[in-house]
């Protein structure tokens, strides 16, 4: 049975801490500034945006700084992983973080080989040309054709292959953590988690069998990443704030696309016009699955246990008389109170360790061998029949033909808009266009995120995951659709 504390008064110093990390902390994550035409940012993403505008001197290409930054880390990551394999100097061996990073398991030292080659390819456009048998299917006829593709051109194409992961990808993730790694220790470390936690504990516990901090998890997805939420997840859950299926559960369900990057989704697909109706169906159908998937399997069959060696660090109860408002805020005092300036700096220095040397080779060379499985074999129309079918079931204008973009997006959040394009039927592209936001795992941005915590949860039951929220979340879609369509609202 856990030691109930009495709650003290305090201390001034550590309150005031509190009140100036929750206040920097929430207008850099959540704080919505209007950016004209309509749309709006957080300062964060328009911190990101700056520093994207002065390191781009040519977007798309190898004048953009953020590439050859990119390159670097990669380089230092590769070299660096083997240096620790061959001669495990004193400075990584007796350092446990450096030594978690760069001395790795084989299986991600051969992933940091993988993804110097393809970037090294991309940057010096070389070009690699060898032909591979391969299959074509035909769905009018379920039938498989033979063909010959270039796999050397499949790897390095700039919209398709490693090209789109380096140019495209990891460009902007470079300027995000840059700047995120040093932000989020100012969101977690100075007791607004423990505030808000406290105080709408009842309400997400019994909605999404969730502590109440998750709700801050969910704010700085919706409004400044899907990788930020799951960062600011990963974190608590190394830290002991959440159990392994809790942090699975608000990964898989709550690590929303950002709010400005839907906007971009729906002016890729053309739908912009109707963008607040078009989101707000997008909301109310992601509550309806965070309240139903982590009540069956598989999250819910995740162990609800802390980390081994990690004591649980979250209270979030409020003992009968006590009031709940006082408990949040000696909570989060005595959290700011434990804080320092060195913290702050030591969490975003390893925030970068993690990010580019452990997360972006992942990125690069999964995401490019994703895309190119994708572009030579027909796994993923394979895998798409059944979507198929659901879209004729349910009279989505193209039906079949537009079943593999129901299952691309598990490789990348981008690709469906892409391919759905502004020339497909209006109801197909909004339709589609939303459940690629619903749909929420995406392993190029958040799935290798989820890999590489200590999250019990692999890359099956992820795939499962999304298949359910995919096959959920149509029927959904469809029928606000077309109550939309009845009102009037879309057409």
């Amino acid at each position: 049975m856990e030691e109930k504390r009495e709650l003290q008064e305090p201390s001034s110093s550590g309150k005031l801490k509190f009140i100036i990390g929750a206040i920097v902390g929430a207008i850099l994550f959540l704080a919505p500034i209007p950016t004209g035409d309509g749309a709006f940012n957080i300062p964060l993403g328009i911190g990101v945006e700056w520093l994207n505008r002065l390191l781009n001197f040519g977007e798309g290409n190898t004048q953009d700084v953020r590439v050859w930054m990119a390159y670097i880390f990669i380089i230092i990551s590769f070299l660096m992983t083997l240096v620790a394999y061959i001669f495990k100097p004193k400075f990584i061996m007796e350092n446990e973080k450096v030594k978690e990073v760069l001395l790795t398991s084989p299986l991600y030292a051969i992933t940091r080989l993988f993804a110097f080659i393809f970037m090294t390819l991309v940057i010096f456009d070389i070009s690699l040309s060898f032909y591979i048998p391969t299959f074509e299917f035909i769905r009018a006829d379920f039938s498989f054709t033979q063909v010959t593709v270039d796999l050397g051109a499949a790897i390095v194409d700039r919209w398709d292959g490693a090209g789109l992961m380096v140019f495209d990808l990891i460009t902007s993730l470079t300027t995000i953590f840059l700047l995120l790694a040093f932000c989020i220790p100012i969101l977690t470390e100075f007791g607004l988690m423990e505030f808000i936690g406290v105080l709408i504990k009842k309400y997400v516990n019994k909605l999404f069998l969730l502590p109440g901090r998750a709700s801050v998890d969910l704010a700085a997805s919706w409004f400044g990443s899907s990788a930020v939420s799951v960062i600011i997840t990963r974190d608590q859950h190394e830290k002991g704030f959440y159990t392994g299926r809790e942090a699975a559960t608000i990964c898989a369900n709550f690590a929303f696309v950002s709010l400005p990057f839907s906007l971009v989704i729906a002016t890729t697909v053309d739908i912009q016009s109707h963008f607040f109706i078009w989101y707000l169906m997008i909301c109310i159908v992601c509550i309806i699955l965070g309240v139903i998937t982590p009540r069956i399997w598989p999250l819910r069959q995740l162990p609800d246990t802390y980390l081994e060696g990690v004591e649980k660090q979250i209270d979030e109860e409020v003992d009968e008389g006590e009031s709940r408002f006082n408990k949040a805020v000696f909570l989060a005092s005595e959290r700011a109170e434990k804080t320092t300036f060195n913290d702050v700096i030591t969490g975003g220095l390893n925030g970068w360790l993690t990010a580019f040397m452990d997360l972006f080779p992942v990125i690069i060379a999964w995401g490019t061998i994703a895309l190119v499985i994708n572009n030579v074999t027909p796994i993923f129309d394979l895998i798409s029949l059944p979507m198929g079918w659901l879209l004729e079931l349910f009279n989505v204008p193209g039906g079949a033909d537009y079943a593999p973009i129901t299952v691309i997006g598990f490789i990348d959040m981008f690709l469906p808009a892409i391919f759905l394009g502004t020339e497909t039927y209006f109801n197909a592209r909004f339709i589609l266009g939303a459940l690629s936001i619903v749909q929420i795992i995406y392993m190029a941005e958040t799935g290798v995120l989820i890999l590489k915590s200590k999250m019990p949860i692999g890359l099956g039951k992820l795939f499962i995951v999304f298949i359910m929220r995919t096959v959920m979340a149509l029927p959904l879609i469809v029928l606000i659709t077309w109550i939309f369509s009845s009102l009037g609202w879309i057409g």
